[in-house]
């Protein structure tokens, strides 16, 4: 085949396992491909953006020269671009396959790619995030550095046949054999074990160091080279001398390095006597491979990815066996998903004794293992075991792409509209897998096998970023960025209607699309500068839109189990939420306030707001409750008008009734106070930006809104009816009351506030 055209995306500028990982293998496939990098990492050297930002890193070359292509960039609010570096017309080829090499959840694994991917990663513990592994999914292929982590995700479920092993390597001419390489530190005569990692749980560093204080005696001329500064630390320590301090572990014979210098390393490395590390787990293991790669005695932990290189070779210490990663101890990170493994301390011990009385048995063996591994993982080897997986795996595209279009001599034709539907059109026989996949967790929603002339739906009526998978390649991906999108109020009611609107707003902005709004009050939102870039319409006109959103609580079976409508039971949550829930937005109480008309005041005198009425019985007050408050506000000098949709009269209470919504929102802006129940008045006057007094027994504290709110009930009656999981409430039933309804304590929810609970609440 032709020299693959690869662009590859990870960190390669930098001096991390990760940044060198990436860099020596690119470096190497060069000698097979033709590649272009998109480098995510800047180094010490950084001055800012500029053509060549990079020359001044020590370990720079021509060949990072004729790769580098893009630098990414952070640009603010979340996002990163990608600016040119090292410009060659070289480097301006049509790609045949990307490759992302990154740690676990990086960045670039999520982003959007042209073409055929594969995802390179090294991880160490023995199961991915589930959030990542999914994504991981959607790679056409995987590769890993070990045998070891190949066993780990095909058992987490990674199809088998999609996962290669393409091992990390090890400079050899850096990392050799070298009598004469000599270092202060290590040129007094004594011998000398060396521990280089951060201090970390996983890399057992407090329990190597207590295990070398436990085997040698003072007198012994042995010491511990140390290099564990950890500056990403989280156990509030700065400096490995504070952490020896604070584990009790200060001993003159432990010799603290800090960062030392890719020299100083070298040197270190290769005049010591024996490296030792006991990791609970490696997905590679660097310093190991390049200790070994000199030649030296070498301790590890007898498991994980470090076996790929060692098994068979240097000084393995026992595993007890398998603890969950996140039950460390100290300085780690306890979010850690799958297990680590238990190394037998006592055996480190065992083996810093041997490695110390057996030095020179164990340094022949050690200088035979150098050449092996030099040889077996040299990344000019390693380069060429990864073009041969690259061969492999554009053979598989190159079927795959045959396959898809034969298919694609039939007509497919994806819509969104009120959920995802694929359909076939065309003459030629062919049988098709579509899968409706949400795109964010891998989870397929729906699969069904049809042939041409037929179509497929799923049912999820919500917002889910589809993707549409047919034959197990991706088809489509819902992309809302400029289009229309009509997000419909299948409620009439007021309440609901002052609740979900904002959320328009918030969808728009998050996906930069055109936002169509189906309301029965479009008067309240229009025009305000809020929703400048929202266009209402009235409910049942049409709108070419990309895709339709509902919002509304919708029942199946009886039941608040419309699973395919609602996400969650609507019951459940605060009212707001169920328009996050439907279009997939972040929950947070939003009021983005309605129109207000220009009237004068209604009263001459000061005055309170009743809103006595509400929809169902459950939710309104006793009358004779409504006449006692109202003796109880006038006798503090205010009057009283109800505001209602029939009459209702109270002696010496203005009732309005039946009056345009304009009217009534003008009696509550220029209200003193209101008091309302958890019914369409009350969210009005939150709209409005006015001080709610709420009466209301039947649902829980936080089910209507929260902000600028008093809210007046009895905790020790009832069960908040509204807000059970089994309970449905029943619109046709005046007097539903699913506990006491027939008896006398009907709605006692309600019935037991009493009026002097609700003045005692009011600031008058």
């Amino acid at each position: 085949m032709d020299r693959p055209k690869i662009y590859a995306h990870g960190s390669y500028v930098g001096n991390t396992g990760y940044n060198q990982h990436t860099r020596d293998f690119f470096r190497a496939l060069t000698k097979h491909a033709d590649i272009k990098v998109r480098n995510f990492t800047i180094g010490n050297s950084w001055k800012g953006y500029n053509l060549t930002p990079h020359d001044e890193e020590t370990y720079f070359n021509e060949v990072d020269k004729s790769i580098l292509y893009q630098q990414i960039l952070w640009e603010g609010d979340g996002k990163r671009g990608n600016y040119p570096i090292y410009p060659s017309k070289e480097k301006e080829f049509e790609h045949d396959l990307n490759i992302v090499l990154c740690e676990t959840n990086h960045h670039l694994f999520y982003d959007t790619y042209s073409g055929p991917k594969i995802a390179y990663n090294v991880w160490e513990t023995t199961l991915q995030p589930e959030q990542y592994f999914n994504k991981l999914l959607e790679f056409h292929e995987m590769w890993v550095p070990s045998k070891w982590q190949r066993d780990c995700m095909i058992k987490q479920g990674y199809p088998e046949d999609r996962i290669k092993v393409v091992p990390e390597g090890v400079d050899g001419n850096v990392f050799f054999p070298d009598d004469k390489a000599k270092h202060e530190v290590t040129s007094d005569g004594r011998f000398k074990f060396f521990l280089a990692g951060r201090w970390d749980y996983r890399k057992s560093i407090k329990e190597i160091i207590e295990a070398f204080l436990k085997t040698f005696d003072k007198d012994e001329p042995v010491d511990l080279i140390v290099s564990v500064d950890n500056p990403f630390s989280n156990d509030g320590m700065k400096t490995t001398e504070e952490r020896l301090k604070h584990y009790g572990l200060e001993d003159d014979r432990i010799k603290v390095l800090h960062f030392p210098s890719r020299e100083d390393y070298i040197n270190i490395l290769k005049s010591c006597d024996c490296f030792v590390s006991c990791a609970r787990s490696e997905g590679w293991n660097l310093p190991l491979i390049e200790a070994m790669a000199c030649g030296v005695p070498s301790i590890y932990s007898n498991c994980s990815g470090q076996l790929e290189f060692a098994e068979g070779r240097g000084i393995p210490v026992n595993i007890l066996g398998e603890k969950p990663a996140n039950q460390s101890s100290y300085n780690h990170f306890n979010e850690m998903v799958g297990n680590y493994y238990e190394p037998d301390f006592d055996h480190l011990s065992e083996m810093m004794r041997l490695s110390y009385e057996k030095y020179d048995t164990l340094k022949k063996i050690a200088l035979v293992d150098s050449t092996i591994i030099r040889k077996e993982f040299s990344w000019e080897r390693v380069a060429k075991i990864g073009f041969n997986a690259i061969e492999d795996f554009m053979k598989r595209v190159s079927n795959i792409q045959t396959e898809i279009k034969s298919f694609k001599k039939n007509k497919v034709v994806v819509t969104y509209l009120d959920g995802p539907r694929v359909e076939i059109l065309g003459d030629e026989d062919r049988i098709y897998l579509i899968e409706f996949v949400n795109k964010d967790t891998g989870d397929v929603l729906h699969s069904e096998t049809i042939r041409n002339n037929m179509w497929v739906a799923c049912g999820k009526k919500y917002y889910i970023p589809w993707q549409i998978r047919i034959n197990g390649e991706v088809l489509d991906e819902l992309e809302l960025e400029g289009e229309n999108v009509l997000i419909s109020m299948e409620s009439k009611s007021l309440g609901d209607t002052l609740a979900w609107v904002p959320y328009s707003v918030e969808f728009a902005k998050k996906h930069k699309c055109n936002v169509i709004m189906s309301t029965f009050h479009n008067n309240l939102f229009e025009g305000l500068k809020e929703y400048k870039n929202i266009k209402f319409i009235k409910p049942g006109e049409s709108h070419n839109c990309k895709s339709v959103y509902r919002l509304g609580w919708f029942r199946k079976n009886g039941k608040w189990e419309d699973y395919d409508r609602n996400p969650n039971q609507v019951n459940l949550h605060p009212l707001q939420f169920t328009a996050t829930d439907i279009l997939g937005l972040d929950f947070k109480e939003l009021n983005y306030g309605i129109n207000i008309p220009d009237m004068e005041s209604p009263n001459k005198n000061k005055y309170v707001v009743f809103g006595p009425q509400a929809t169902s019985g459950c939710k309104e007050w006793r009358y004779e409750y409504w006449v006692e408050l109202s003796k109880m506000i006038k006798e503090k000098g205010y009057e009283v008008v109800t505001l209602t949709k029939t009459p209702f009269y109270i002696d010496g209470v203005t009732n309005v009734f039946s009056e345009p919504l304009e009217s009534v929102i003008n009696y509550l802006n220029q209200a003193s106070a209101f008091v309302g129940l958890g019914s369409g008045l009350s969210w009005l006057n939150w709209a409005i930006g006015k001080h709610t007094y709420m009466i209301n027994g039947f649902a829980k504290d936080g089910h209507e809104f929260t902000e600028n709110v008093t809210r007046i009930h009895n905790p020790n009656v009832c069960i908040s009816c509204w807000n059970d999981e089994v309970f449905v409430f029943d619109s046709g039933d005046w007097d539903w009351c699913p506990v006491y309804k027939g008896t006398k304590k009907q709605h006692i929810c309600q019935r037991s506030i009493t009026p002097q609970m609700v003045i005692e609440k009011m600031k008058l």
